[in-house]
């Protein structure tokens, strides 16, 4: 990882959905984590919270966790860190989003995700 660059975690259990997303971060030149469960993305948020510049994550995934559960948790414990999530299933179904963060609906596309983090990472070199 590059110290200078954004660090984003992204958290989506479809592997090759997940890979996407890391492709496209690090090709807007962030650096990513990246994690499968929402359960060890707040293992790993205990400790790396304040490092981050932005958290991605789907909304179902197994695990104690969910997304929205895990975007609340987020909102309550570090305020000032941006949380962009996403998912097939509107956000409708899963009530108020948590204030502080914003939904992309799946399937997105490129250019969709890509608008959506520069709204969070503006200092991301145009590519």
């Amino acid at each position: 990882m590059n110290a200078s660059q954004p660090l984003v975690l992204v958290i989506e259990d479809e592997h090759l959905v997940r890979e996407l997303l890391c492709e496209l971060v690090v090709e807007l030149g962030n650096s990513v984590v990246a994690m499968d469960r929402a359960d060890k993305a707040l293992d790993y948020l205990e400790q790396h919270a304040t490092e981050l510049d932005l958290v991605i994550t789907d909304i179902l995934m197994p695990g104690r966790l969910n997304g929205h559960q895990l975007a609340t948790l987020i909102t309550q414990r570090w305020p000032a860190l941006p949380v962009l999530i996403t998912s097939g299933f509107s956000d409708q179904q899963f009530h108020q989003l948590p204030v502080g963060t914003s939904f992309i609906g799946k399937p997105w596309t490129y250019q969709q995700m890509e608008v959506a983090v520069r709204l969070y990472l503006p200092a991301t070199p145009q590519g």
